[in-house]
This record gives C-alpha cells, structure tokens and sequence, in this order.
C-alpha cells in the first residue's frame, strides 16, 4: 500500500523546493566545471601536439590550414578555426613550464578568459595568476575580466597599495576597506 504524504504548509513546500533547486544549481556548476576542464585539456593537448611537431606560422601554416578544415569538417562546433588552433598551442607553450598553481588556475577559466590572459597579460605571471583567481571568485564572465585588465586592478590591491598611511592613522578594518 502507498503511503501518501501531505505538505501541512506553504513554508514546508517551499523548503523543500529550495534544497531541490539548490541541488540541481550545485549539479549544473559542477557540470559546467568539468565540461570546461575537460575542454581545457583537449585545448592543452592540441597545443602539446602542435609544439612538439614544431609547427609554427612559417613551417607549418599549411599543415594547420588542413588540420583546422579536417576537424571542422568533423567536429563543425568545436572551434577548430586556424586561428583557435594557434591559440591552443599558445596556451600549451605559455604555460606548460609554469608554476602548477598558475596552472591549476588557469586551466579551469573557460577558453576566451584564458585567451584573454594570454593575449592582453603576456607573461605576468602574477597578474594573471591575480586575474584568473579572482575570474573565479567572483564568477567574472569575459567582460568583466577584460575590464578589471584595462582598470589595472591587479596594481590597486591592498597589498600593493602602500603608499598610505591608512595602516597607522586607521583601525584595521578600516584601513583595508580604505585601502
């Protein structure tokens, strides 16, 4: 026999949809996650595979060229452009000798975050390093982490900003909001 259960009130339903809704959030994020983590390594594998052939723009163009319209043909959305194939051995050589922290941050931002990195940051590795945290953090999409780039946020931050005397005239919590 089935027993049938009776929400007594609103508030109880309500509860109850908000830990379903919050465990359905928590799955899509985590989804999310490991769509772009396993993307980021496809990218870093391409890019290790076109490094270690030693393909570059003056021996190897045309080898590229081929490859990019092969895989398109393929796999017609997966951004196999000539110019994403490039990218992908950018990312591969711009980092693969890098701190594994850098690494670690870096390869889990989705792919214009980190080919925006590597295009407007070269090789700050602090700067991206504080760019590809925060990115995370605070959930920035591609925008705003080209913004926070352009403002220099990096250069601003409290730990940087020294040129004060907050720390001394001001209370703790108050010199690091002013800062």
């Amino acid at each position: 026999m089935e027993t049938v259960v009776r929400i007594h009130n609103e508030s109880e339903y309500n509860e109850i949809l908000q830990q379903a809704v919050a465990v359905i959030e928590t799955a899509r994020g985590n989804a999310a996650r490991a769509i772009v983590s396993t993307s980021n390594e496809m990218h870093w594998r391409i890019g290790q595979l076109l490094y270690e052939r030693k393909l570059d723009s003056a021996h190897g163009d045309g080898v590229v060229k081929r490859l990019s319209v092969d895989l398109k043909a393929m796999y017609p959305k997966m951004g196999m452009s000539v110019s994403n194939l490039w990218a992908m051995k950018k990312y591969y050589v711009r980092f693969h000798l890098s701190d594994p922290k850098l690494q670690r941050s870096v390869g889990v931002l989705p792919w214009r975050h980190i080919n925006q990195l590597m295009t407007k940051l070269k090789d700050d590795d602090n700067a991206i390093q504080y760019y590809a945290e925060r990115s995370i953090e605070k959930g920035w999409n591609c925008d705003l982490l080209v913004n926070a780039i352009k403002l220099g946020m990096h250069e601003h931050q409290p730990e940087n900003n020294t040129s004060n005397n907050f720390a001394i005239a001001l209370p703790e919590a108050q010199a690091a909001y002013a800062n």
